[in-house]
């Protein structure tokens, strides 16, 4: 009976001196965080020679960029003319087929950005401003490849007077007018991206409209097989097809299509902030083999950065 006596009053004894202990621990850390951290203590810093983990960049994105050898880039089976051309925009180089500076293709529908854009700047130079009515047409032209508000928009602008203020303002080499027809101007692969740089520059609208024009060519809207009327014809193919798509939002486009008895004859051209591309196709087949052209193009011209 004395041993269990003497346990528990030991026992007693313990329990008693942690419970003394506790207030004293908890006083100290708290006079300790009313001067400073407790270093060491909750959140220790690391030793000054422990490696660091430093954020790597991320990879770079796909790009277009000029091959080393364009004749690589070579003609598809199926077509009698092919031709391309390749600017980049912060030299000023172009690149291209063999045929870029000597070969012509009828521009077709390619050409009505510049229509929309001479219209424009014209009414800004006059201190003039488009009505609603008007802004809407110069729309459907681009989107929707209106023909009759391109038709209406160039005969107001003085019809050849356009195409020679195109070839003149863009300082174009080997483009042709053809009186009274726009959709049969001819015009080659070097002159054509020297086209897409005028617009993509602001010279073809002029500064206060070039920013809507560009916008309104990324919504260009209906693929080969909505050729309903023309009045409204899709042509949202091509180069737009074959990008990568970090390079899709930044990049306006306008092509150009008519079946003739020689095929169809198509044209696509694309402006991005860092390069203008063109593709000339003429062939039998279908519109979509030559769509099909402009997007291979633009494939073999995409770098992809080893990641």
């Amino acid at each position: 009976m004395r041993l269990r006596l003497a346990a528990v009053a030991c026992l007693a004894a313990v329990v008693a001196a942690s419970l003394l202990l506790v207030p004293a621990a908890r006083g100290e850390l708290a006079a300790l965080g009313a001067h400073g951290p407790v270093k060491n203590l909750i959140n220790p810093s690391p030793p000054k020679d422990q490696a660091q983990v430093v954020a790597q960049p991320a990879p770079p994105l796909p790009r277009l960029a000029a091959p080393a050898n364009p004749a690589l880039i070579k003609a598809p089976s199926g077509t009698s003319f092919f031709g391309w051309a390749f600017l980049d925009r912060a030299t000023g180089t172009i690149t291209g087929s063999a045929n870029s500076a000597t070969g012509t293709n009828s521009t077709e529908s390619m050409v009505k950005a510049f229509i929309a854009g001479d219209y424009l700047r014209m009414q800004s130079e006059a201190g003039k401003t488009p009505s609603d009515a008007t802004m809407n047409e110069l729309t459907l032209m681009i989107i929707d490849s209106n023909d009759n508000m391109a038709e209406k928009y160039y005969e107001l602008d003085g019809a050849n007077a356009v195409i020679q203020r195109l070839i003149k303002m863009c300082g174009l080499t080997n483009t042709t007018l053809f009186p009274y027809w726009w959709s049969k101007t001819q015009m080659s692969p070097q002159d054509a991206v020297r086209y897409g740089k005028c617009v993509g520059d602001g010279v073809a609208a002029g500064p206060k409209w070039t920013p809507w024009l560009l916008d309104t060519m990324k919504h260009v809207r209906g693929g080969v097989a909505d050729q309903i009327s023309v009045t409204q014809q899709g042509g949202h193919w091509g180069i737009i097809d074959g990008l990568p798509a970090n390079l899709v939002p930044d990049t306006s486009i306008k092509n150009g299509w008519t079946v003739y008895s020689d095929g169809w004859h198509v044209n696509c051209l694309a402006i991005n902030p860092a390069w203008v591309l063109n593709v000339m196709v003429r062939i039998k087949s279908n519109l979509q083999g030559a769509a099909n052209v402009c997007k291979s193009v633009t494939q073999q011209l995409t770098i992809t950065p080893d990641i």
